[in-house]
Order: structure tokens, then C-alpha cells, then sequence
């Protein structure tokens, strides 16, 4: 084996070049030669064995065990990566149109930190960008959700800060939108929280959302 190899060459150009015992350091001897000079056999023994080592490495090629051992594999049925860059909100909402009517979807985990519901500087900015298709006057209803991590009491009050956290940016951009805020906890859920008694981390990503729903006519 390789790994073994290369173990027996470190150990032994340690051994040549070690020279004496640890003590403390003393002026050069004047002499040309030391006591403790390497041995030329053993020196040439070392790089013999470095040479075969080297000639094993630009030999090897790599098979489908040793390429399956070395990657990892990046599941998104059973793991959750954060994927937001600094100051980005890509990906943070889904916009429906059905039968005059304006729906969007805002992702929660992009708008606020886990279990909190003071929206980001950069989520702020994004639900800010929104009123700019929203038509003049309308009823706005700005709708808060959560999965099923947490009792109702928790999950209906955290679903309520999230809603008004967004209605006040909205009514700050635009205040002459008529809005209606709700939180309905966990009891409207667009996926499921769980897939055969087993958690699913992606349907209750899909549930953690505020919407903001108005008529868009046509």
C-alpha cells in the first residue's frame, strides 16, 4: 500500500537526517566532518525508496470505489443548506395568478432568522420592491405560516409577528393599501410536514411562508 510506504520512507529520512540526540545548540565545530554525518548507504537507500513511492503515485489510477469513497453525496430529501449569500434574497417568492387574483409566496427562511420574526435588511428592501405591482388602492391580505416544529400557541403567535412584520413594510411603502393580517399557525399547510411517519425537511420549508394576496383584475 501506498499510505504504508510513504510511512517507512518518513520514518526512515527522519532516522537520516536526525544526526544526534536533542541538546542544547553549540557553536559549528570547526571540523569539516561530523561525528554524526548520515550514513552514504542508508542516504541512498531513502531516495531509492522515495523514487519507488514517486513512480507508485504516477501509476495509480483511480477506480469508481476509491471516486465513490472520496466524494459526498449533497441530498436535499434529508438535509437543509443554507444557500443565501451576504445581503441576497434570491429565490424568496413564488407569485400565482388565478382568476384576477394576486398571490405571492414569500419563503420565511429568507425573510427571517429561525424562529424570529424581525425581517432582515435585505428582506425589508425585497417586500419593499413588491408594492410596485401592487395596484393603487386595493385590499391586501397579508397571511402568516408555519410548519409543525412547535405547540399552536407558539406557532399561531410567531405566524402573526411574521405577517405584521411584513404588512408594516408594505404599509410604509405604499399607505394607501387597505391591509388584513393573519396568522394561522400551522393549520394551512401547502405540503407535508411528514412523508411516511419520516420528517420532510423540504415540505416544511415550503410551509414556513408569509403571502400576500390582492385583486389584480382580468
Amino acid at each position: 500500500m501506498i499510505g504504508s510506504r510513504a510511512l517507512a520512507v518518513a520514518m526512515t529520512v527522519a532516522a537520516a537526517v536526525a544526526g544526534s540526540p536533542t541538546s542544547s545548540p553549540s557553536p559549528p565545530s570547526p571540523s569539516p566532518q561530523s561525528s554524526h554525518d548520515a550514513d552514504p548507504g542508508l542516504v541512498a537507500d531513502t531516495q531509492r525508496k522515495l523514487d519507488e513511492a514517486r513512480a507508485d503515485l504516477e501509476t495509480t489510477s483511480l477506480t469508481d470505489e476509491m471516486h465513490r469513497a472520496a466524494v459526498t453525496e449533497l441530498r436535499p430529501d434529508v438535509s437543509i443548506a443554507d444557500l443565501r449569500s451576504e445581503g441576497s434574497v434570491t429565490g424568496l417568492d413564488t407569485v400565482v395568478e388565478d382568476k384576477g387574483r394576486t398571490v405571492v409566496h414569500l419563503t420565511a427562511d429568507l425573510l427571517f432568522e429561525f424562529g424570529q420574526a424581525t425581517l432582515t435588511d435585505p428582506a425589508r428592501a425585497a417586500v419593499g420592491r413588491l408594492t410596485e405591482q401592487i395596484p393603487q388602492g386595493v385590499a391586501v391580505s397579508v397571511d402568516g405560516h408555519t410548519d409543525s416544529v412547535g405547540d399552536d400557541a407558539f406557532n399561531d403567535t410567531l405566524s402573526q409577528q411574521r405577517a405584521d412584520s411584513v404588512a408594516a413594510v408594505l404599509g410604509e411603502a405604499r399607505p394607501d393599501l387597505v391591509l388584513t393580517v393573519t396568522g394561522h399557525g400551522e393549520r394551512e399547510p401547502v405540503a407535508s410536514n411528514e412523508v411516511g411517519g419520516q420528517d420532510n425537511p423540504a415540505g416544511r420549508a415550503r410551509n414556513r411562508r408569509v403571502e400576500v394576496s390582492y385583486e389584480s383584475g382580468g
